[in-house]
């Protein structure tokens, strides 16, 4: 069954506007009507929605960047577990049916790859490449998965090590697993961090084939750090209600869509 979304125009006019706050500071509601061409309702609709995924924060007028609140701090990783639960495991048990025994695999800091672990440790001599200190300590009591990490500084948000890929091993990578903040038709797959996002990009570059599992929710947010396109995506992991536009969309640039039925599993 496919699912209808709003017009497409509606992404890449909200990553505009991302992208103007990262070279201004700040933007107001009348300029970014005009430049865009819609209607201010239109704007404070955008920025409203912009804000509810924490990417800026609005004002009278206008919006700036988001700033620290020691009230409202980002989700900790325990908390992003949580959330949709039953989804991340479908997708994560689909995914890990690629894994053959003596392969080496990359694997992100999110918590939509992590629901991965209790299927890799069905699979014999692993090689596991990551730089989410979550996954390496939850793998420590499977001694028949070796694993790899690089240096860095440590992002408590995610709980990984960011900031130094050249530190990454000068390894071929069979598969590499990834999730984003969300993705779109223009942007494609994007991150909020832009620490992740290097990161991220670093495994991806070392990967023979990459798949990205991604909840349907996130589809049609942006982010304002890029981490793959279409063309650089082998196969997305998704559930049956991605819109059909995307699907399509998807498929023409190559990327083998598997879309899980949650309610199945």
């Amino acid at each position: 069954m496919c699912y209808m979304t709003e017009p497409l125009f509606m992404t890449e006019r909200r990553r505009t506007i991302l992208e103007a706050l990262r070279e201004q500071g700040r933007v107001s509601v009348n300029e970014l009507s005009q430049r865009l061409q819609v209607s201010a309702v239109t704007i404070r609709q955008d920025l409203r929605a912009l804000e509810e995924e924490r990417l800026l924060e609005r004002t009278h007028g206008g919006a700036i960047m988001p700033r620290k609140h020691p009230a409202a701090p980002e989700l900790t990783f325990d908390v992003r577990q949580r959330e949709r639960r039953e989804v991340k495991d479908a997708l994560a048990r689909a995914a890990a049916r690629l894994i053959q025994p003596g392969h080496t695999v990359a694997l992100d800091s999110s918590t939509t790859i992590f629901a991965m672990l209790p299927y890799l440790r069905e699979i014999p001599r692993l090689i596991v490449v990551t730089h989410s200190i979550a996954i390496s300590q939850a793998l420590l009591d499977a001694p028949q998965i070796q694993v790899i990490m690089p240096g860095g500084v440590l992002r408590r948000d995610s709980i990984a090590l960011v900031g130094s890929p050249q530190n990454l091993p000068d390894i071929h990578i069979n598969s590499g697993f990834f999730s984003a903040h969300g993705m779109t038709i223009e942007t494609g797959a994007t991150e909020s961090s832009q620490e992740e996002a290097t990161m991220k990009r670093a495994l991806m570059s070392r990967c023979l084939r990459v798949h990205y599992l991604l909840d349907d929710v996130k589809w049609g947010r942006v982010a304002p750090f890029t981490l793959a396109q279409p063309s650089e995506i082998h196969t997305l992991f998704t559930t049956t209600r991605l819109p059909c536009e995307a699907v399509e969309h998807l498929r023409q640039h190559n990327v083998e869509v598997e879309q899980v039925s949650v309610e199945a599993v």
